[in-house]
């Protein structure tokens, strides 16, 4: 079964946000065909590392381009591209490894179920978000279509 959701409704129905409103710091989430384009006002970001809280202050708009390059075994590869004022913004990501982990644990997630790799790329295991909140659901694919994320599923 297909499902296209908005990406609130996408993060919320695999756990990672406690509603279907995005956080304040995402300003406008859009997208044709395969990607999805998401602008996020970095200054609103709480508790981020230092170098980036310096970087937010000279380039507050990140603009970021995400793709899913590959779906297996319910884990979804997607590749980034953001930038920040013309500057390679993605190379940074690295830098919010902690506190995705932390956000992970203060919800009762799977750990290690979103990895950073270090090329710009972030592994979202999909099935094992999901069965953590909806059990028996088997997730079969996961792609952006025009700015909504579609899941396939199975009962």
């Amino acid at each position: 079964m297909r499902t296209e959701l908005t990406l609130a409704d996408t993060l919320n129905t695999l756990g990672l946000l406690g509603g279907s409103t995005l956080p304040r710091f995402v300003t406008d989430v859009g997208g044709q065909g395969d990607v999805l384009d998401v602008v996020a006002d970095a200054r609103s970001v709480k508790g981020l590392p230092g170098p980036l809280k310096l970087a937010t202050k000279l380039v507050p708009a990140v603009r970021s381009k995400l793709r899913v390059e590959q779906f297996d075994g319910g884990v979804a590869v997607l590749s980034v591209d953001a930038s920040a004022g013309g500057l390679p913004a993605h190379k940074m990501l690295g830098l919010a490894k902690n506190r995705i982990e932390s956000v992970l644990e203060s919800k009762g997630l799977p750990a290690g179920s979103v990895e950073i790799r270090p090329d710009a790329r972030i592994a979202l295991d999909v099935q094992r978000l999901l069965a953590a909140r909806h059990p028996g659901t088997v997730v079969t694919g996961m792609t952006f279509t025009d700015g909504q994320v579609a899941l396939d599923t199975a009962a």
